[in-house]
């Protein structure tokens, strides 16, 4: 891939992977059984393994731990958990959830910075209003941070990125009544 078609979206998981990487080498190491391991990875298993610890079948989200002798150990949440009396496996699952998020809304993600873009640049066909700027800044930010739209957002969002000629009289109709209500 080239650098200069990178999205916004890509961008953002970037960043995500560059979490996961931070957290990983932030784990301090631990002791299993009078041996020292670190936390070297985390994946969903396809087929499913069984872990390595407790030896419970099926286990699908594994942390990959190495010892310092090269032998890895495959561990599932309540195992990882104990071992390290850390809630490593809620971190994943937080993790995992934000990327599944930002993958779903890459689109909006991606529409909705180029929107912004454009409209700070007067390339737009309408000038957006400042408060929906605003809204649509906060809606991005919100996307990027890993969490959906709310339907209201959705709304705004869509209705921007539908945005030409007899579409965006409707849209603006729709803003006013949908958008602007009280909360």
């Amino acid at each position: 891939m080239r650098l200069d078609r990178l999205t916004k979206t890509d961008d953002v998981l970037f960043e995500l992977k560059m979490a996961f990487v931070a957290f990983l080498n932030s784990f301090f190491p631990f002791e299993y059984e009078n041996k020292t391991y670190r936390l070297v990875n985390n994946y969903v298993a396809s087929p499913w393994i069984r872990c390595d610890v407790c030896r419970n079948y099926p286990t699908k989200d594994v942390s990959v731990i190495r010892g310092c002798n090269g032998q890895e150990l495959h561990v599932g949440n309540k195992c990882i958990d104990q071992i390290t009396n850390r809630r490593v496996s809620e971190w994943f699952k937080k993790f995992k959830t934000k990327r599944d998020n930002v993958t779903k809304n890459r689109k909006f993600i991606d529409d909705v910075t180029s929107i912004l873009t454009a409209n700070k640049n007067n390339e737009l066909p309408v000038e957006i209003p400042e408060n929906d700027v605003e809204k649509l800044q906060k809606a991005l930010d919100r996307m990027c941070n890993g969490f959906n739209l709310t339907r209201k957002q959705e709304g705004l969002a869509e209705c921007y990125i539908n945005m030409s000629g007899a579409k965006s009289r409707k849209c603006r109709g729709f803003m006013s009544r949908q958008l602007y209500a009280p909360e």
